[in-house]
């Protein structure tokens, strides 16, 4: 039963006026803690305005903050790549005492750091660009 018939089936049904006020106030304010957390469902973080507010820098310093952390991951990630690959390799052609696997995953691991730093950073610029071209459409509407 949706909120139009159930209004309606109360003014009908419920004789004692403050009963029948008390029972629309509730419908009221059933709807509005809906709507209100409806909206919060709605606003997805805004990564790049989030971090323009906390430091004090515009749009544009953001931006480059963001290139800058996703440079720098991207630079980690390839060298933990290729160090964890020459550990490997090493661990597989040579027999000396050393344990190159280890250390290849020891890299390994942190390649997968840098890896999820790089999709964390490129998914929260995706949602940024997805909640500034809903922005741009409410705007047009």
């Amino acid at each position: 039963m949706d909120d139009k018939e159930l209004i309606k089936r109360i003014m009908e049904e419920v004789k004692d006026e403050k009963l029948r006020e008390e029972l629309l106030a509730l419908v009221v304010e059933k709807n509005k803690k809906k709507d209100d957390t409806k909206q919060e469902e709605e606003k997805p973080v805004d990564y790049v305005a989030k971090q323009a507010v906390l430091l004090g820098a515009t749009e544009r310093v953001a931006k480059t903050y963001w290139w800058i952390g996703f440079i720098v991951s991207l630079v980690f990630f390839s060298i933990f790549v290729s160090v964890a690959f020459s550990y490997f390799m090493a661990s597989l052609l040579t027999n000396s005492g050393e344990n190159y696997l280890a250390k290849a995953i020891f890299f390994f691991i942190l390649t997968l750091g840098s890896a999820f730093g790089i999709f964390t950073l490129y998914s929260g610029k995706k949602e940024y660009e997805r909640l500034k071209r809903k922005r741009e459409n409410q705007r047009q509407s």
